[in-house]
C-alpha cells in the first residue's frame, strides 16, 4: 500500500490520465480526495495552500519525508510508473532507459500527445462539452470548427504512426498512451463519434486500449458511455 494521498476529480480528463495510471499499476491508493471543479473547489483556500496552481490532480506522497507534493497529472504519471511500476522492463509503463532509440520514440509521442493532440482535443472537449453541460456557457462555433479541422491533422498522423507499431510510443504500452486516452474517450462517446472513422490502425489501437482494464474499470465495459 502506497502512502500517497490523491487530490482529484474523477470526472475530468486529466485526472482521468493519471487514474487509468494507477489502475495500470495495480497501485492501491486508499486516501482519495474528491475536489468538484465544477463548483471551483480547487480554487478554495485550503487547496490553494497545497497547490498555488489551484489545479487537480495533484498528490503528496509521505514516502519521503518532508513529503512530495507533485502536480499535472503527466509529471505524476511518469513518477508513479517510475516509483512504483515494474522492475521488469517489458511490463513497465516507461521505455527501457538503456535503449536510447525506445526513450527518444517514448519522448516523441510525449510531445505530440502534448503539442499536437491536446491541443486539440482539450479545447474542442471543454468546448462542446464542459462549457455548456458543467458552466452553462455557449459554445464557440467558429472555434470548434478550427479545431475539428487541427483535430483531424492530427489523427491522420496518428494513424499512418501506428501503421507499422501497436501503441503511441512502439511495440508496447506505455504511460504516453494513457495520456490520449481521456480526450480520446470524450471524443469518441460525445463530441466527435465519428473521428476514428477511414482510421483503421488508429481504431485498432482504440480498440486495444478499450479492452483493458484499466479503461474498464474507469469509463464503463462500453466505449461509448
Amino acid at each position: 500500500m502506497s502512502r500517497i494521498t490523491l487530490f482529484t476529480d474523477s470526472r475530468v480528463p486529466c485526472p482521468q490520465r493519471l487514474l487509468l495510471t494507477i489502475h495500470e499499476l495495480g497501485l492501491q491508493i486508499n486516501d482519495i480526495r474528491e475536489v468538484d471543479i465544477s463548483k471551483f473547489e480547487h480554487k478554495r483556500p485550503e487547496i490553494l495552500e497545497l497547490n498555488p496552481f489551484g489545479a487537480v490532480p495533484f498528490i503528496r506522497d509521505e514516502t519521503y519525508d518532508p513529503p512530495l507534493m507533485l502536480t499535472e497529472s503527466r509529471a505524476i504519471a511518469r513518477y508513479i510508473a517510475q516509483a512504483y511500476g515494474s522492475s521488469d522492463v517489458s511490463a513497465a509503463l516507461l521505455p527501457d532507459p538503456t535503449n536510447v532509440v525506445a526513450v527518444a520514440k517514448f519522448e516523441e509521442a510525449a510531445s505530440i500527445e502534448l503539442t499536437s493532440f491536446d491541443a486539440c482535443a482539450n479545447q474542442l472537449v471543454f468546448e462542446e462539452l464542459f462549457k455548456p453541460s458543467w458552466f452553462n456557457g455557449e459554445t464557440d462555433a467558429e472555434k470548434c470548427k478550427l479545431l475539428r479541422e487541427g483535430l483531424v491533422r492530427v489523427v491522420d498522423l496518428l494513424d499512418k504512426r501506428l501503421t507499422d507499431q501497436q501503441f503511441m510510443a512502439g511495440g508496447k504500452l506505455t504511460v504516453v498512451d494513457l495520456f490520449f486516452v481521456p480526450y480520446m474517450h470524450h471524443l469518441v462517446s460525445t463530441v466527435y463519434p465519428t473521428l476514428l472513422d477511414s482510421r483503421p490502425h488508429l481504431s485498432a489501437w482504440w480498440e486495444r486500449i478499450t479492452s483493458r482494464e484499466s479503461y474498464k474499470h474507469l469509463f464503463g465495459d462500453s466505449k461509448k458511455n
